[in-house]
């Protein structure tokens, strides 16, 4: 009862803010207050889209989503009451999920550690001369590795919804240790409600990634010039052994730091042989090519429907899929990337993605051209490159 006597209370403040913005009349509403539908047109002076984002921050703060679309020659504002409560659950529980995945990633950096140093025993008894790993400092570098670049690019998304008043949880971690080779799935972030523009849209998808890929590129740069060389004839050993194996594709951005360091280091026609720590970076950068991907409500997908419309998206997201599909047939190698692409469209690229809570709003050129250039650039380097499997 308590419940119902409130929940007009705050619908009447929240058009006390409509009112000041919008001429509007009461369309449709639910007899139980759970959502009202108005017609409206912006009073002279205001515009559009900064009235709809004052109504759209008032509404959060009082537990109300709204959506402004249009019917005809008609503005609808619909208002639906959110269900909240639970917060401090929710945050008990990122808490939780925060220190399993630490262990989680500690314990596997620590499995991985010691089964890169019963490689390098082995290699011993082929002559071949490789430096061990301390087992607590190789998780402990690990564990960096794996975890900084995935909570910064949730964080990012997080600071940014932060930011443009987008309800979302707090990152919540997802610990795997044995089935994960990184100990880990990642982190989520769940938006309760659509940004208020198509511009936070674009941030919100872009933000995540741009920090992810950068820390995840550093990682794996000092990891990479830290890791063994030898020699290419001791490589063909080890390989006939079974004790190590050529990558069979390489993100871009990895390509180019070995090139890089190739001429910088000693390192000149030596392979390298990858430390857990680089392995793990180089393991976040594919996963952020997936993440990228122009599919339903990938990171990509918001990305790519914050620079198209509903059609455009909803039909690259099934193109994007078939043709990554069809290469895993070509590039078995790829065949991973084909797996998952099916798997983001049949749960987020059936429905279609409308945007933003404003489904008017319009990305300005200058937001256009800066978040496409960061996104191609993030795509490029991201991109699996299949390399020959012969030394």
């Amino acid at each position: 009862m308590e419940k119902q006597v409130e929940m007009p209370g705050r619908l009447a403040e929240l058009e006390v803010v409509i009112g000041e913005l919008f001429d509007f009349t009461e369309y449709v509403r639910d007899p139980q207050g759970r959502y009202v539908e108005y017609l409206v047109d912006p009073k002279p002076g205001i515009n559009l889209e900064e009235g709809f984002s004052r109504v759209y921050d008032k509404a959060v703060e009082l537990g109300y989503y709204v959506i402004l679309t249009k019917t005809g020659s008609t503005l609808v504002l619909r208002a639906v009451l959110s269900s909240k409560g639970l917060k401090d659950r929710k945050r008990t529980m990122a808490t939780v999920l925060f220190i399993a995945t630490i262990l989680s990633v500690g314990v596997t950096g620590y499995i991985q550690t010691v089964a890169y140093n019963n490689i390098v025993y082995r290699l011993y008894s082929l002559g071949v001369s490789v430096p061990l790993f301390n087992p607590v400092v190789g998780a402990l570098i690990f564990t960096a590795a794996v975890l900084i670049p995935i909570l910064a690019h949730e964080l990012g998304h997080f600071l940014v919804a932060r930011k443009t008043s987008t309800p979302a949880s707090f990152p919540l971690p997802i610990p795997a240790p044995i089935i994960s080779p990184l100990g880990t799935f990642g982190a989520i972030i769940q938006m309760r409600h659509l940004p208020k523009r198509l511009r936070d849209l674009a941030y919100l998808g872009i933000a995540g990634p741009l920090v992810g890929v950068t820390l995840a590129m550093i990682f794996f740069a000092v990891s990479y010039v830290t890791s063994p060389a030898i020699s290419l004839s001791s490589a063909r050993v080890a390989m006939k052994h079974g004790l190590l194996a050529p990558v069979q594709i390489v993100p871009l951005a990895t390509l180019a730091i070995s090139f890089v360091a190739s001429h910088l280091t000693a390192f000149g026609e030596k392979v390298v042989v990858m430390n857990p720590a680089a392995y793990a970076a180089f393991l976040i950068l594919l996963i952020h090519f997936a993440n990228l991907l122009p599919i339903g409500q990938l990171d990509g997908g918001h990305v790519f429907r914050s620079l198209t419309n509903v059609k455009v998206h909803r039909i690259f997201s099934l193109i994007s899929t078939l043709s990554l599909v069809s290469m895993s047939f070509v590039a078995y190698q790829l065949s991973w990337l084909g797996f998952f692409a099916v798997i983001a469209f049949m749960l987020t690229g059936l429905r279609p993605h409308y945007g933003s809570a404003n489904i008017l709003s319009k990305l300005k050129r200058r937001d256009k051209l800066l978040i496409g250039l960061i996104y191609i650039v993030l795509l490029m380097l991201t991109a699996p490159i299949p390399v020959p499997a012969s030394l």
